[in-house]
């Protein structure tokens, strides 16, 4: 079955804005993209609220879907699943709400992107005014910055052009971030809309688009 990804209010956005990670992700220090780190995943993210009031969480990766379906029957009412794949830099609920807000990320990203051609702190900015929490934001700066070196030309080519070809496929562009740069953010980041159950300016295949609803602000 596929899934139809709900629309979240700005009731459940700012909900999510506000609550406060307890065990928060250091600001990357390198370029993961100059390291030859593993890009495989395995996996799923959950959030585990510390009191009853839903104000501070802790992120925890558990091996699969069902053993965070068990630890959630042990604690009720405490534990969601947030996104499939382990948890990284971009699986705060900040990070999620920023996501919510913009349901095209890629323009946004793209004009911060243009800002880090001249100045790694404008882009930063740039990206944290979006909403993003800073290590969150820096993978996606080390992200637009990898996707510059790898697809600049093919991107210069496409830059008014729409997100999908007619036939469903991405963009050059797109598809050149997606197989150059989209591993390696994956592994990073850990959150993605798709892998969010978000909806996106991106059509996407149906089937690749998680199951995941985010009613637990």
């Amino acid at each position: 079955v596929n899934w139809d990804p709900p629309h979240y209010n700005t009731t459940v956005i700012s909900a999510f804005k506000s609550k406060r990670l307890t065990n928060p992700f250091p600001v990357p220090g390198k370029d993961p993209y100059q390291l030859k780190i593993n890009t495989t995943r395995v996996g799923v993210c959950g959030v585990k609220y510390l009191d009853s009031g839903r104000l501070e969480y802790e992120l925890n990766t558990y091996p699969s879907s069902k053993a965070l379906d068990e630890a959630a029957s042990k604690a009720p009412g405490r534990i969601y699943l947030t996104h499939t794949g382990p948890c990284g830099l971009c699986s705060t609920l900040q990070d999620l709400s920023a996501y919510m807000q913009y349901k095209d990320m890629t323009s946004p990203v793209r004009k911060c992107g243009f800002k880090g051609f001249m100045s790694q702190k404008w882009a930063m900015k740039c990206l944290s005014n979006l909403g993003l929490t800073e290590p969150c934001a820096k993978i996606w700066f080390y992200n637009t910055r990898n996707t510059r070196k790898e697809c600049l030309g093919t991107c210069l080519r496409n830059l008014n052009a729409p997100y999908n070809k007619p036939d469903g496929s991405l963009n050059d562009c797109l598809q050149c971030d997606e197989d150059k740069s989209g591993p390696v953010f994956k592994k990073v980041a850990a959150r993605t809309r798709r892998d969010s159950g978000l909806e996106s300016a991106i059509k996407r295949p149906p089937e690749s688009i998680s199951h995941v609803d985010h009613y637990y602000y």
